[in-house]
């Protein structure tokens, strides 16, 4: 199977900031809600890592990187990562993966 016609993982760490918790989830919460109807998106989770706190992991898996390049073109999609700028302490950390 050629990468582009591999499913891809990513794994999201995510650094809200404390005054914001809420507006931040619920802002995410939105954004998954709506990415799941997505034929390309196999799952999509927001977790606490055990050991952090502070931050939040987005546990995602597309069927393809053309997938959630068209993901990431959908306007709530974009308006959202825009309306999470301010709610977040810094930009959120990316890791792209393939499963081996």
């Amino acid at each position: 199977m050629t990468a582009p016609d591999r499913a891809l993982f990513l794994v999201v760490t995510i650094k809200p900031r404390k005054d914001r918790l809420a507006e931040a989830e619920a802002q995410l919460q939105s954004m998954r809600r709506q990415t799941l109807t997505e034929p390309g998106c196999v799952f999509m989770h927001l977790v606490q890592p055990q050991d952090d706190p502070d931050n939040w992991v987005m546990l995602e898996m597309f069927r393809s990187r053309a997938a959630w390049d068209e993901h990431m073109q959908q306007p709530y999609n974009t308006e959202g990562n825009r309306i999470l700028e301010d709610l977040l302490r810094e930009p959120s950390d990316l890791r792209l993966m393939d499963e081996r």
